[in-house]
């Protein structure tokens, strides 16, 4: 009995253990989020101060999911209509498709609105600095992901064909690495915690 009662708790400590590391590891549902919509920045240069810099890339991105996401509510509504005049067994997921980009454009248009508030409340700048740095650690993620990516190929490959590879390999961790010192940058460190 005292065994099983060990056993248990052991199990429900691992579940436990499971669930909050996955809580850590899941991309946070209030920040936009890496996608079809929001693809990785295409510049993720540093110049200037850090903060500055990273907030202005935000800024853009932001703006350019923003965009992307405007296209494809077009194209969802302009579906919508086609499905109202023929295909009735298709208008609630079409609907639906409406609705879940409405949604998305809204979220996004409320962190872009953070990105560019220069309001000087604690509360704001603090909130500020949290949404730049889970957007800033997806970014590194996945530049550390296509790293991989890049490495693998280079392994698997010879010739010109692995050093175009080794290469990328080397830009995109570069690219990542860079990210990492900014954030630890003073401009970032010290933001928001007065």
């Amino acid at each position: 009995m005292s065994f099983r009662h060990k056993m248990a708790s052991v199990r429900a400590a691992l579940a436990l253990l499971g669930l909050l590391a996955c809580a850590t590891l899941a991309p946070p549902a209030e920040a936009a989020q890496l996608s079809k919509y929001f693809p990785l920045p295409n510049s993720l240069s540093i110049s200037g101060v850090p903060r500055d810099a990273l907030l202005k890339i935000q800024s853009n991105w932001l703006q350019n999911g923003l965009d992307n996401l405007k296209k494809a509510r077009a194209e969802a509504e302009a579906a919508l209509e086609k499905a109202k005049s023929g295909a009735a067994d298709q208008v609630a997921a079409a609907e639906e498709n409406v609705k879940k980009l409405d949604g998305m454009i809204a979220e996004a248009q409320e962190e872009l609105a953070l990105s560019d508030n220069n309001d000087s409340s604690h509360e704001i700048q603090r909130e500020r600095k949290r949404k730049l740095m889970l957007n800033l650690n997806q970014w590194i993620n996945e530049l550390n992901r296509l790293a991989t990516e890049q490495m693998k190929i280079a392994i698997l490959k010879d010739g010109a064909e692995a050093m175009v590879a080794q290469n990328r390999n080397y830009q995109l961790s570069e690219q990542a690495d860079n990210l990492e010192k900014a954030k630890r940058d003073p401009s970032i460190e010290n933001w928001g915690e007065k």
